[in-house]
């Protein structure tokens, strides 16, 4: 068996590595989701760097592997301030633009880095042309005017969301309940 069958074997669309902002952040972020986003009772606000990730009985492994891999990874700095949005079939996804000022790039590195480690688990790299595109979706709309309309509204009182990206998670879902954080990956210059 070759090592893609292998890892295909092994994938687990009811986990994922994510950042999650703190929640103490995250009051305006899930107003709007509790209206707009279909995944609001499933999902923590986050940005997914691997979707779909390994079944549960090997998050320890993969913990511990990761772990050595990103104490080598700084921390850095990710701000919030400004709404987009891609078409999704005949819809569009509404989401958050991260922004990582001090270290331009640092989420599609440490992404690659994950995908690097994770060999077959690429599948956020190659769901568009462009590539890995990091995201925080707030909502789901119709395209076109109304996508644009909810955008304005939602960006007219956003107040910038900025915290320190210090660790990553790995979490995972039961059944039909919410998804939960189950490890932690601490970040390089991180306590």
């Amino acid at each position: 068996m070759n090592n893609n069958n292998h890892n295909n074997l092994n994938k687990d669309f009811k986990s994922a590595i994510v950042i999650v902002p703190p929640q103490d952040l995250l009051d305006q972020v899930q107003a709007i989701r509790k209206q707009h986003d279909k995944s609001y009772e499933r999902w923590m606000p986050h940005i997914n760097l691997i979707f779909p990730f390994v079944k549960i009985d090997q998050f320890e492994e993969k913990h511990e592997q990761l772990q050595s891999v990103l104490s080598y990874f700084s921390s850095f700095t990710l701000v919030f301030k400004e709404f987009s949005n891609f078409q999704h079939g005949k819809s569009s996804v509404i989401w958050l633009k991260p922004e990582t000022p001090d270290q331009p790039n640092a989420i599609n590195q440490l992404q690659r880095i994950l995908e690097t480690n994770l060999p077959g688990f690429d599948e956020l790299s190659n769901k568009s042309e462009a590539g890995f595109c990091p995201h925080m979706t707030v909502g789901q709309s119709a395209a076109g005017k109304q996508t644009t309309d909810k955008i304005t509204q939602f960006q007219t009182d956003f107040k910038p969301i900025e915290f320190q990206v210090k660790e990553i998670y790995l979490i995972h879902r039961d059944g039909e309940v919410p998804f939960t954080i189950r490890k932690t990956l601490k970040l390089g210059g991180s306590d």
